[in-house]
């Protein structure tokens, strides 16, 4: 449906489709049929219409009018900045970033409580996004993974018919799918 109102939403559309019957004289059922709308919603346009002398624009929400920002714009950046500086350099033992741990650099530094789901919702407008550490063993080399891969792994790998028959202690079991190549029958 074609709207005259431009960088609207449509629920707007309808509240000012609505409140144009309401001005007219309109009874609720006439109004609801009209823009399908619910009784209730027609009654808050009516009073809404009344109280700001029949201003249709009154029906239209206004921009930011929902809650404030628990940080300004400033704080926020500081916050990115902090955050990519590094958890230890913040003073946290690990480089490892967790919603919790970010909410309380953000009570410590500025002295606003949030949520760790509102740390995870806020991160992404940072343009931060959630990542999984790489873990890596500091007990090995990579050519021991290699080495390990190469002759070890081979040597363990077994077929088919074997691992049905060894339970998950690697003691051997009685199965029927086992052949006897294996030493089990």
């Amino acid at each position: 449906m074609g709207s005259k109102h431009k960088n609207i939403s449509s629920q707007a559309v309808t509240r000012l489709q609505g409140g144009q019957p309401i001005l007219k004289g309109c009874d609720n059922d006439e109004i609801i049929d009209l823009v399908d709308a619910s009784r209730s919603a027609v009654k808050r346009w009516k009073r809404k219409l009344k109280e700001n002398n029949d201003d249709l624009a009154c029906l239209v929400r206004k921009e930011g009018s929902g809650r404030h920002a628990k940080l300004n714009n400033v704080q926020k950046q500081q916050l990115k900045e902090i955050i990519l500086a590094g958890a230890v350099a913040a003073g946290y033992p690990s480089e490892r970033w967790t919603s919790k741990i970010v909410a309380d650099l953000i009570q410590k530094t500025f002295g606003v409580t949030m949520a760790p789901r509102t740390v995870r919702d806020l991160l992404p407008t940072l343009g931060l996004s959630p990542q999984m550490p790489v873990v890596k063993s500091n007990k090995h080399s990579d050519d021991a993974v290699i080495e390990w891969a190469s002759r070890t792994w081979k040597r363990l790998k077994k077929s088919e018919a074997t691992w049905h028959a060894l339970d998950f202690d690697g003691r051997k079991r009685f199965s029927a799918c086992a052949d006897s190549r294996h030493g089990v029958v």
